[in-house]
């Protein structure tokens, strides 16, 4: 007996990354100290009067079948939200709920592209993001980002990039991997040139939070543009709520509608009592607040161990919660660095393969631990780079 063809299309490379976690956390399990900072999960819990919101909905038998784009409170609190951030007029019709950002996406690319279809992405890549485009049948096509520009947005290395074919263009700000954080202004010279073409701008903005230097931007802030966007978006590091399992779609209503249908076969709604606490998170302001200084501190304490060695190259993140760091001068690929810093220090982090085919000489690390033990895993980084 045999799996589908769609099995072999979503388990490439890029999926085979995060081995190094697992084992470290199988490593962990037999009582060994591993500094883990492979896995991209706030390392602190979910507000209290989110979780009490929870168990409040559940008292009140909040258990039942949802609406399938959402609760229509939930579906209205995340426009609001979104007009917090973007400005502009969104309405409820324009919102899709459902289990996470990473089903958000998923589903998004079964509803947009199919066999014969190309989707542009950027490299580095969310390591998902091939299997996500694949699954839908289309063919992905990657344009690098120059590490010497920091992975900044490049509008005319795209604008080559399309073809006939194209149906969409993928792109991810504050940047997983990277921590890049694009300029509002080309992010709305992306948005002309969709528009412009008749491709679809699909916008993975999960990360919204976390931005240290300036403020979050979005090619969704474009109103002339807005029909040809869509935002993936939830609550996963904004609120520390990776295990909720809560995610958002904002797009026109014949995206929406799609998404709706798509539920029916897939998820059949996502769980009331996590909607009902989700309205709680959206009015929070304050810890998105408290998560992202603490974010800001770590990653400056890290990024001040790592820089004194001159064999691991990097940009400062200036959004997310991740390193990217060259490790070519080393001498060994990213993979096997990955392998033998966990062996030999104890320290996990992600090989640079799962982001794509240029990544195969970096990691990724995620400032995912307390100050001192940051600290300490950048000393065991350098002396594990300087022992090669």
């Amino acid at each position: 007996m045999k799996t589908s063809k769609l099995i072999k299309k979503i388990s490439g490379p890029a999926s085979k990354a995060w081995w190094v976690g697992d084992k470290a956390f199988e490593m962990m399990d037999a009582g060994i100290d591993v500094i883990h900072l492979g896995i991209g999960d706030p390392d602190f819990d979910t507000p209290k009067q989110i979780s009490s919101s929870l168990k409040q909905a559940i008292d009140d038998n909040k258990t039942h079948y949802s609406p399938l784009a959402g609760e229509n409170d939930l579906r209205q609190e995340i426009a609001s939200h979104a007009m917090s951030l973007y400005g502009g007029d969104i309405k409820k019709e324009n919102i899709a709920v459902l289990p996470g950002a990473q089903a958000a996406l998923f589903s998004t690319f079964l509803c947009l592209a199919e066999r014969g279809d190309e989707v542009i992405a950027l490299e580095p890549t969310y390591a998902t993001y091939p299997a996500v485009i694949k699954a839908s049948g289309a063919k992905i096509v990657t344009v690098n980002l120059d590490e010497k520009k920091r992975y900044q947005l490049n509008v005319s290395d795209i604008k080559k990039a399309i073809t006939s074919k194209t149906k969409a263009i993928l792109i991810n700000s504050p940047s997983n991997p990277s921590g890049a954080v694009f300029k509002q202004d080309t992010l709305n010279a992306l948005a002309d040139l969709c528009k412009r073409e008749g491709i679809w701008l699909v916008t993975d903005e999960v990360y919204w939070s976390l931005t240290y230097e300036n403020d979050h931007a979005s090619a969704f802030s474009q109103n002339e543009t807005r029909a040809n966007v869509i935002v993936i978006n939830s609550l996963s590091k904004s609120h520390a709520m990776t295990g909720w399992r809560v995610g958002w779609v904002i797009a026109p209503e014949l995206i929406i509608d799609a998404l709706t249908s798509l539920s029916q076969a897939q998820y059949f709604g996502v769980s009331q009592f996590v909607q009902l606490a989700a309205i709680e998170a959206l009015r929070d302001k304050k810890n998105p607040q408290i998560f992202k200084k603490l974010f800001l501190s770590r990653r400056d304490a890290f990024v001040e161990e790592i820089k004194k060695s001159e064999l691991l190259q990097f940009s400062i993140p200036q959004g997310g919660m991740f390193l990217l760091i060259n490790i070519e001068k080393t001498g060994l690929n990213g993979g096997m660095f990955a392998e033998r810093l966990l062996q030999e220090e104890h320290v996990a982090v992600v090989p640079g393969y799962g982001f794509g085919e240029s990544m195969q000489n970096t990691i990724r690390i995620g400032f995912l631990d307390e100050i001192p033990r940051l600290i300490e895993a950048a000393k065991r980084l350098r002396r594990f780079a300087e022992s090669l």
